[in-house]
């Protein structure tokens, strides 16, 4: 039985704060697109299983603490758009630093074939929605 969306979700977010790369590559298709915020400042986002793997590594080099809690999980049919809060501490600094995290995630066949970040719920929201955003 494939769980639904927001279980789906659920479970994703809780196998990346436990940095369980197996576990994410059984929530995710083999060509998973993951664009998390950084990615629109990098210009590199992350795809497939070997990219998990990848990313969450980047992750680890540059945060030594990088948590996601979801605040609220709307199913949408195709997608899930998750408005959560981000919790990071760097590495060097050890400076705490809690921010806005909206995800669009699709969803393809039961598993998740793509992870879109935004550093705010509001940009998150439009995305997942087709509504504009005032800026």
């Amino acid at each position: 039985m494939t769980p639904g969306n927001v279980a789906l979700v659920e479970a994703a977010v809780d196998a990346y704060n436990r940095r369980d790369v197996p576990g994410l590559c059984d929530l995710m298709t083999d060509q998973v697109d993951l664009q998390p915020p950084v990615s629109w400042l990098t210009g590199h986002a992350y795809r497939g299983h070997r990219g998990i793997a990848e990313w969450l590594r980047d992750l680890d080099e540059s945060f030594s603490r990088a948590q996601i809690t979801p605040l609220e999980l709307t199913d949408l049919g195709d997608r899930v758009l998750a408005l959560t809060r981000f919790d990071v501490e760097g590495n060097e600094s050890g400076v705490s630093f809690p921010s806005e995290l909206g995800l669009v995630l699709g969803i393809d066949g039961g598993r998740i074939s793509r992870w879109i970040g935004f550093m705010s719920h509001a940009e998150a929201r439009a995305r997942a929605t087709g509504e504009r955003t005032i800026q």
